[in-house]
This record gives C-alpha cells, sequence and structure tokens, in this order.
C-alpha cells in the first residue's frame, strides 16, 4: 500500500534533521511569534529558555538534551506542575532543525507533528514584533503559508475551517488530487492548480512540510485553548493596563452549525460577521438579529487589534491589489464596509435578520473583485437617508453574485450599483425607499432581475444601464417617482412578463427593450389598485 503524502513528509523531515544535526548556542536567540526567547546553556548541555514578550509573564522552560538523537531534546522545566509557555508537554520531543537556510525548533507532539516553532534571529524584540505584523497585515496568505515558517500565534487567529484551506492550499499549489469534493471543487476554481496523476511525486520543501503539520496540529487544539487571552489578574489595574481594552474578551467567533442541509457559521454581533467571511465559508445571521456594521467599522483599536485581512483605511480604497481584504473605508460621513477578493460564500438570514451601517454615503455591503458570492433571505439598509453616493449593495468586479429573497431598503441612493462585473443575478426580492433609483449598472456583462419588486424609489432616472446586457423577467415597477425617467439606457435590454406601472412619457428608453418574450403589461398609474403583494422578499415559503 502506499504511503499517504502526510505520512510520506514526516519521514522525509526525520531524515532531513538527521543530515543537519544542530545544538542549542549559549547567547542564541529564539522568536516563536509573540516572545523572544534568550538560550542559556550549562555544562551539561541543558538549555533554559528565558523570554520577554507584548505582555509581562514567566516565559521560561528547559530543553534537556536526549541520548538517542543528536539535536534532539525534550521539553522540562523548572517543576513537574510548571505550566509551559509553549504548545506542549514536559517530555515531548524538541528537534533543532537546519535546512535550507532555515534554523529553527520544532517542538512535537507524540505522533511527531510540529506544534509549535521557534526560529533563530539576530533581530530583539521590536524588530521581531515589527516583523510579524508585517506578515499579518501585508503578505498575501498564499505567500505566507508557502514561504514564511509559521507559528502557533499566527495560526490561532485563524477559524478551524480557514486552518483547514491553509494547509490543503500548500498540497494544491503542488498539484496535490484531492478525494475530498468540497476541497477537489475549491481549488479547480483557483487558476494555479494543475493536479497532478500521481500524488506521491509530489516533493515539499522543509517550510511547506512543517507549516503542513503545524497547521494540522493547530486543527486539533480545543477553542478554549487556542491563542492569548489576556485574563483580569493579568493586569493589576484592569484589562485596559494592556493597551487593548476590555473587547478583546468578546467571542469574534460563530458558532458552526448545520441548517437547510449545509454547514454554517451562525453570527449574532458585527465582530463575529466579519470574522466569518472566507472563502468557501457559509454564514448565517441568526433569527431576529439585527448586525449594525457601524458600530465596529468605526472602531479603529479594533480593526488594528485583527489578522492581516483586516484593512483600517483613511479613504476610499482604488487599488485594492488581489489579496484578499476586509476593509474599513473612510466615506463622507462614516465608514463602509468593503470585501475583496474573496470566493464561494454565502450569507444567509436565518429569519427576520437585518444587516445596516448608519453613514447615508456608505454601501451597506460593497464586493470587490469577488467571486460566487450568494446573499440570501436578508433585509438590508440604512437607518438614515443619503445622497450623492452610498447604495445598498455594490459590486465592482468579479463574477456571479447573486441576490436571494432580500428586501434592499432606502435611504441608500440605489438598491444596487453594478460596474465591471458579469453574471449578476437577483431573484424574488425587493429594492424600495431608496433616494436616488432602483439601480444603476456599468459594463456589466449579463445582468439577470427575476420575479422582483421595485416600488416607492425617487428622484433621478430609476433603471441607468451603460455598456451593460440587462434581462427583467417576471417583474414589477410600481410607486416609484412618476417623474423620473423609468430606464436609462444605451443599448437594448430584454423585458418579458413584466408589470409596469408609470406614465408612458417617463417611461425613458422603452423603444430599446426587446418584449419578444412573454406579454408585458403597462399602465399610466404608478399607484394603481391591481398592485398587491404577491409573497417575495425574506422569509416567504418556497
Amino acid at each position: 500500500m502506499k504511503k499517504s503524502i502526510v505520512s510520506a513528509v514526516v519521514l522525509c523531515l526525520f531524515a532531513l534533521l538527521g543530515a543537519e544535526a544542530q545544538e542549542v548556542r549559549n547567547g542564541s536567540k529564539w522568536w516563536d511569534g509573540s516572545v523572544l526567547y534568550t538560550a542559556t546553556v550549562n555544562a551539561y548541555g541543558t538549555v533554559v529558555m528565558n523570554g520577554i514578550g507584548q505582555h509581562e509573564g514567566g516565559f521560561r522552560f528547559k530543553l534537556s538534551k536526549t541520548l538517542d538523537r543528536p539535536g534532539e531534546y525534550v521539553l522540562a522545566a523548572d517543576a513537574p506542575d510548571a505550566i509551559l509557555p509553549v504548545r506542549g508537554e514536559l517530555g515531548w520531543r524538541v528537534s533543532y532543525v537546519r535546512q535550507e537556510g532555515m534554523n529553527f525548533l520544532a517542538v512535537r507532539r507524540p505522533n511527531g507533528d510540529v506544534c509549535h516553532t521557534l526560529v533563530l534571529t539576530p533581530d530583539n524584540l521590536t524588530n521581531c514584533l515589527a516583523q510579524e505584523k508585517f506578515a499579518e497585515e501585508e503578505q498575501a496568505i498564499s505567500d505566507v503559508i508557502t514561504g514564511m515558517l509559521l507559528n502557533t500565534t499566527y495560526l490561532s487567529q485563524f477559524p478551524k475551517a480557514q486552518l483547514r484551506l491553509m494547509r490543503n492550499e500548500i498540497l494544491a499549489r503542488h498539484g496535490y488530487r484531492f478525494q475530498s469534493e468540497d476541497l477537489r471543487d475549491h481549488f479547480e476554481t483557483q487558476p494555479w492548480y494543475h493536479p497532478v496523476a500521481d500524488n506521491n511525486s509530489i516533493r515539499l520543501n522543509i517550510i511547506e512540510q512543517t507549516n503542513v503539520q503545524l497547521i494540522k496540529s493547530e486543527e486539533s487544539v480545543p477553542d478554549e485553548e487556542r491563542g492569548y487571552m489576556p485574563k483580569a489578574e493579568d493586569f493589576p489595574g484592569g484589562l485596559a493596563d494592556d493597551g487593548r481594552g476590555p473587547d478583546d474578551t468578546e467571542d469574534t467567533q460563530g458558532t458552526v452549525v448545520q441548517y437547510d442541509g449545509d454547514q454554517y457559521i451562525r453570527v449574532t454581533t458585527a465582530e463575529q460577521f466579519l470574522h466569518s467571511i472566507i472563502s468557501g465559508i457559509n454564514i448565517l445571521v441568526a433569527r431576529d438579529t439585527e448586525i449594525n456594521l457601524s458600530s465596529v467599522l468605526d472602531d479603529k483599536d479594533w480593526w488594528n487589534r485583527q489578522n492581516y485581512y483586516f484593512k483600517w483605511r483613511r479613504e476610499r480604497a482604488t487599488d485594492v491589489g488581489k489579496a484578499q481584504a476586509i476593509i474599513s473605508e473612510e466615506v463622507f460621513d462614516g465608514r463602509q464596509l468593503t470585501i475583496c477578493n474573496y470566493k464561494q460564500i454565502v450569507i444567509r438570514g436565518e429569519g427576520n435578520s437585518h444587516i445596516v451601517v448608519q453613514p447615508r454615503h456608505a454601501f451597506c455591503l460593497n464586493f470587490v473583485n469577488c467571486e460566487q458570492i450568494e446573499i440570501r433571505n436578508l433585509i438590508i439598509g440604512h437607518t438614515v437617508g443619503g445622497s450623492c453616493e452610498g447604495g445598498v449593495i455594490g459590486v465592482d468586479g468579479g463574477w456571479r453574485i447573486s441576490i436571494h429573497d432580500c428586501d434592499l431598503y432606502g435611504c441608500g441612493t440605489y438598491g444596487v450599483q453594478l460596474q465591471n462585473t458579469r453574471d449578476f443575478s437577483m431573484y424574488a426580492s425587493n429594492i424600495h425607499d431608496c433616494t436616488y433609483g432602483i439601480m444603476t449598472l456599468q459594463n456589466v456583462e449579463f445582468a439577470k432581475f427575476e420575479r422582483c419588486d421595485f416600488f416607492r424609489n425617487r428622484e433621478f432616472a430609476l433603471v441607468e444601464s451603460r455598456g451593460s446586457n440587462v434581462t427583467f423577467f417576471d417583474c414589477r415597477f410600481y410607486a416609484n417617482n412618476a417623474n423620473s425617467p423609468l430606464f436609462l439606457f444605451d443599448r437594448d435590454f430584454f423585458l418579458a412578463g413584466c408589470e409596469i406601472y408609470h406614465p408612458t412619457e417617463y417611461l425613458g428608453d422603452i423603444d430599446l427593450a426587446d418584449q419578444s418574450g412573454k406579454k408585458n403589461w403597462f399602465s399610466e398609474n404608478p399607484l394603481d389598485t391591481n398592485i398587491k403583494p404577491r409573497g417575495i422578499g425574506p422569509d416567504q415559503k418556497k
């Protein structure tokens, strides 16, 4: 029977260790992502590690030499009941690895998997922290997991669902052929993924080998034991003494649940919602919950404490690049959420579920270069009226964005604003009470609206399209501003089975409409008494 690639990785790593066996030197410094340790070696070869970090504490442990394998130690302490500051237990082996220019210590579980790393460094604590922050905030995740040695501090910021994707991306970058359907479907959408014929032909370098094991080990750690969480007794003056305040104790992770046959992360707060934005993850806004994104978008200190995906911008982000990012960006009267370069996300309401923002000039949800995003069964809008800019949902770039069974309301300027995107769809949803109009489209390659109602929108051209291909099936336009042009188009669009309650003189470019499909119904009276609710939008039984 052929060995799996993970097993082969373990054997390969042990072989490498034997070839480059080293010993910890007196005075050498070691960085584990949050603490900088200095080694003191006695005459018997025992190593005492004393550490300093951002927080005061007893960062101290020992390494005792082994007799059977050069370059290996075992974890030790001053007392049998001492608490180790590194992930591991007394008696676990620690390997000194020197390979391909890397020098690091690898703490190993009894099965051989790496569970903690410390890198040999010439830097002081300030420089180590600066490099760690750079990796978190500026480096693309793919570059980090394949080109840098990971540590538990970095990994503790990610939910386990994303850790699984990170671990498998290392293999996918080499063309690993996956058996799991969800992983296969996920990576087959990546342009760089080219599966190999035989997984046993794959060879990982030392960094990739260690990172695979380290992430796998992190996935097995109970959530309550992951990462550093300050406690009141650590800071005599209260939690604010650590410079971050009591908000750090709040639960920012949602609850994993089964809903409608799929796995979701159920969220009840803005913080949980933002932390659940992960490619390949389903988000469920809990029943009878209103998530006001402005409550956290305005909190600069909160954003500065998050991992490198989270960006705080002083102005609108004009060049987001290709890296995934969750951005709080400045608008005229507040801040808006912009989600960049994410894929395969479902954002769904469980029932009477709302997402709102306060600034009049902010989009409620703004997607840039995102793919395969589905928004379902949600009520989304602004708490106050807006002007100039700030629609309900914005889409710029990307493809296959869909909205199902939603209620988009003002006072955003428009319900949806689309540009430079393709394959947008909206089903069984409402757009109403928007201050400027229903929607704007610019350079959109195929947008379809089916069984949607558009009502009580006002002021300017209600549906404005430039350079776009647009179709409307079984839609209704009623109770909108009677003096506003309904359609402002520069090319043909398709209109079938729709009910249009709007004065003929203000239909706008209706002559560009292809009405060769199912017959449309026209009425001069926007407030025609024949207009009745028809059971679309959130929480409707299908």
